[in-house]
């Protein structure tokens, strides 16, 4: 394959739509994991003793980390922090669901051993809420098959080679990535944040969650993540508000839409 004009791929519409597309995401997850810490800290106990909430510091870090990475081209070291984020999301529900009423301090020495643990097995065990068995088996076969490909990405691996090398021999170096290079970042970034959202959402008390996905209107919340067929799941569960009632037509049309991820 030859060498292309990579100034006018990073120049063109099509990049500018993928990389809107990335700042979207960005946006949508800062903004429900504040809301869900917001609201749900109104108990005065939350903010204190919810592991998961006191690890959306840590998520957020990474979620900006990602943008600055990203715009410098460093795609693979963006994965890394995906998967960093996705067992962190993982580890902090289970223990949410394991135990909810110690001191965080306190949690930290009781999980010691599963929180310097690669092993996400745990997730065969952890519960979920929202999920009947077909849809959570569905929901952990996707996680894990996301959670395996990003750790070709947070070891040396022959499969994360080969792409560069790849990439190389077209002319795209660090920094100067193409269209189809942040198009595959953002469909990892997609599905990668859109498995953390099950966990956030199953790590607070449901009126938090009813509270985001459903505004004053008893419409649907429009966010990026709204497509996601596991947050379309768990809108559905809250169908029950009577503020409801009125969209629910059109809901049920929006939900049977096509999603990828």
């Amino acid at each position: 394959m030859g060498k292309i004009d990579i100034n006018k791929e990073l120049d063109s519409e099509e990049y500018k739509q993928e990389w809107k597309r990335l700042i979207e995401m960005r946006q949508s997850i800062s903004y429900c994991l504040m809301f869900c810490f917001m609201n749900a800290s109104r108990d005065g106990q939350s903010n204190k003793m919810n592991f998961f909430l006191r690890m959306i510091d840590d998520i957020v870090q990474s979620v900006v980390s990602i943008e600055i990475l990203a715009k410098e081209g460093a795609v693979n070291t963006c994965r890394r922090e995906l998967r960093y984020i996705l067992e962190l999301a993982l580890k902090s529900c289970f223990i949410v669901r394991k135990n909810g009423i110690s001191d965080f301090e306190d949690q930290i020495k009781e999980y010691k051993k599963l929180l310097n643990s690669s092993n996400i097995n745990l997730i065969n065990k952890i519960e979920l809420s929202y999920f009947n068995e077909e849809q959570k088996e569905d929901f952990l076969i996707y996680t894990k098959r996301q959670y395996g490909y990003l750790c070709k990405y947070s070891h040396s691996s022959s499969h994360q080679l080969n792409e560069r090398l790849a990439r190389i021999n077209e002319g795209r170096t660090i920094g100067y990535e193409g269209i189809q290079e942040l198009h595959n970042l953002n469909n990892d970034i997609e599905k990668t944040l859109s498995i953390v959202i099950v966990f956030l959402f199953n790590s607070v008390a449901q009126y938090v969650v009813g509270d985001f996905l459903v505004p004053r209107s008893g419409g649907q919340n429009e966010w990026y993540f709204s497509k996601s067929r596991f947050v379309k799941i768990i809108d559905e569960t809250m169908d029950y508000k009577h503020e409801r009632q009125i969209h629910i037509e059109k809901l049920k049309a929006l939900r049977n839409e096509t999603s990828d991820f």
